[in-house]
């Protein structure tokens, strides 16, 4: 009788210790999926002003091509002329659809 009651506090000690094993992992991946969270958030922000200087560049591509600037031909300005009218006219397109 005394091995059995021997056994079933080890089995309890070892249960509570698990638990508390259980709860301390709860919580580190709770801390974890917030970190996670906040880093997801700010790549997001980040690949937002990827994009943002993306567009100001190719905006100042264009600009510094149109103005004929001795960087860029005279083809570069055609083609760049070129790819904005595609751009305009499938905008139009879709607005048509």
């Amino acid at each position: 009788m005394n091995n059995l009651e021997s056994l079933s506090s080890q089995i309890e000690k070892k249960i509570t210790k698990v638990l508390g094993r259980l709860d301390t992992l709860v919580e580190r991946n709770k801390e974890l999926e917030d970190r996670l969270n906040k880093a997801l958030n700010r790549n997001s922000e980040h690949e937002e002003i990827l994009e943002s200087m993306k567009d100001k560049y190719k905006a100042l591509k264009i600009a510094n091509t149109i103005t004929g600037s001795d960087n860029n031909s005279i083809k570069e300005t055609k083609i760049e002329i070129n790819s904005l009218i595609r751009e305009v006219d499938y905008c139009i397109s879709q607005l048509s659809d």
